[in-house]
């Protein structure tokens, strides 16, 4: 890294844009400013279609069963998700262009999603309904294969942190701004608000912090074919032989198991409003209206929570302390719904399961960090980790669904409060975190 004039620290000329004479020399406080909308903008597509726009025009085109297509849908989407993960990764690896490797995928992933966003909101049937969402859901995650490598591209270690809190705050700011405005702009308004949101962001963070051309940009053709080619091997990195260790497998079922007690609860939150807890009890006798609250209310509590857990976590090396505080909390907040299915219950619920989250959010990436089998393949065993979160998304809507249909929703709070304990008890066999 080198500094100019007014001190804001430049791109070195040590990559691609240096071979090639042509660093365009971004300012890392500019790439990190930008990177915070675009992120935001791309979480805020996930929440607002997965939590509000597509459970409306569900329950629109067949309120009898509604659950059962939600829950086969989000299980499309689950495996088309983790399709688009790894490719726009790995693809983008292996981009050789003018404009860098990530620049064409995620400007071509955000004029995808845009397109399929457009269509979804004019959709009247359910097999055209679940199509768009998986290929969305496709568009959306290929994105954010290629937005995730940005940071150990262009960011140096020493600010990787700082990068990584952006891309972490970015979800629950992203959350907020998704779930309210599909909330107060559903259907076809919603969809198109959202779009806009991740064209701009993309177009912003592509302009105005441009990526280095890529070194072998004009290379031979054979050598641009045979870097493409070298999508194989990459895929043989996500060999699952490290899930032999023992505290890393620990550490996958822990982060599966809490996932998949949010997720059961998370997708079907708008039908706990109106099913479990009553429209006519309601803010605005809307469960629209009533989820952009608690999403709110929850991002408020679990932003508030981070700051506080983070400083705590800063200042000792003890990790497990935070996961049991998590599962506590959360298990509790869950329970609430279950015993109170009322309004204000549902606020306990949002605000005690912020906190939670924060608690946990504060050292997930540190817990991760210390289970890791093999520090030379240490990117691919962080991926499998996050993984766990796909792998409960294809899980949580058969769990969710099921307690739903035979036990009805209190049933399903007092089974994701069950495994939320699991997730506490887990770490009681951690040897590597303290």
């Amino acid at each position: 890294m080198t500094g100019d004039g007014d001190g804001a620290p430049r791109q070195d000329m040590t990559g691609a844009g240096a071979e090639n004479g042509a660093s365009r020399r971004v300012s890392l406080t500019r790439l990190l400013t930008l990177l915070l909308p675009t992120a935001l903008a791309l979480y805020a597509n996930f929440q607002g279609v997965q939590l509000i726009l597509i459970p409306l025009q569900v329950e629109t085109l067949d309120p009898d069963r509604k659950i059962v297509h939600l829950a086969l849908m989000t299980v499309l989407c689950a495996a088309t998700g983790v399709f688009g993960l790894m490719t726009g990764g790995a693809a983008s690896d292996a981009t050789r262009s003018r404009w860098g490797r990530r620049t064409p995928w995620l400007v071509g992933m955000a004029a995808a999603s845009a397109l399929i966003s457009s269509a979804l909101g004019l959709q009247r049937s359910l097999i055209a309904l679940a199509m768009l969402y998986g290929a969305l859901w496709f568009t959306l995650n290929c994105f954010q294969g290629a937005l995730l490598a940005i940071t150990p591209d262009r960011v140096p270690e020493e600010r990787r942190s700082l990068a990584s809190w952006i891309i972490g705050i970015a979800g629950p700011f992203g959350t907020l701004f998704g779930v309210n405005l599909a909330a107060f702009a559903p259907g076809e308004r919603g969809y198109l608000g959202l779009t806009i949101a991740l064209a701009a962001a993309t177009a912003a963070l592509t302009i105005l912090a441009p990526e280095d051309p890529y070194p072998s940009a004009k290379a031979p053709k054979r050598e641009q074919a045979a870097a493409f080619h070298g999508l194989r091997p990459r895929a043989a990195m996500l060999s699952l032989q490290s899930l032999g260790a023992r505290d890393y497998s620990l550490a996958f079922a822990l982060r599966t198991t809490m996932f998949v007690a949010q997720f059961s609860i998370n997708n079907y939150l708008l039908y706990i409003l109106q099913d479990h807890i009553g429209v006519a009890t309601l803010p605005a006798h809307s469960a629209q209206i009533a989820a952009g609250a608690l999403n709110a209310l929850r991002t408020t509590a679990t932003i508030v929570a981070i700051l506080v857990a983070g400083w705590l976590a800063n200042r000792t090396e003890k990790r497990k302390v935070f996961v049991r505080t998590y599962a506590l909390a959360m298990a509790a907040a869950m329970l609430v719904p279950a015993l109170s299915p009322t309004w204000p219950g549902m606020l306990v619920f949002a605000a005690l399961g912020g906190l939670a989250m924060g608690a946990y959010g504060a050292i997930d990436l540190a817990l991760m960090s210390h289970v890791l089998p093999n520090k030379e393949a240490a990117g691919r065993d962080l991926a499998i980790l996050v993984m766990a979160g796909a792998v409960a998304q294809f899980l949580a809507p058969v769990i969710g669904g099921g307690f739903i249909r035979f036990l009805g929703y209190g049933w399903l709070f007092v089974f994701a409060a069950l495994a939320t304990l699991g997730v506490g008890a887990t770490t009681l066999f951690l040897r590597a975190v303290r």
